[in-house]
């Protein structure tokens, strides 16, 4: 199997996630912030100290930003490309 880029990696995860929720976010928001958080500590947990402390340091910046963009590609318009289900 080949590997995916990290931005193919990042929509297959998502679309996962999306797929696993039947788009409802919303609804499934304890499982699906369980398993988001067991992925970033193991992330974590196999990083050494220095970059674990680096990354739990800006990780508050890192999630503000996200929601600004998924904000900003969720946004309801019908002809928008990265959002032709209307995802929110």
């Amino acid at each position: 199997m080949a590997m995916l880029s990290e931005e193919d990696l990042v929509d297959f995860i998502t679309k996962a996630a999306l797929l696993a929720c039947n788009t409802d976010v919303k609804a499934h928001r304890k499982p699906l912030w369980d398993a988001c958080i067991a992925v970033m500590a193991d992330c974590l947990r196999t990083s050494d100290e220095f970059t674990r402390e680096r990354l739990l340091h800006g990780l508050e910046d890192e999630l503000r930003k996200s929601i600004v963009r998924l904000n900003q590609l969720l946004r309801p318009t019908p002809s928008h490309p990265l959002n032709p289900l209307n995802l929110n």
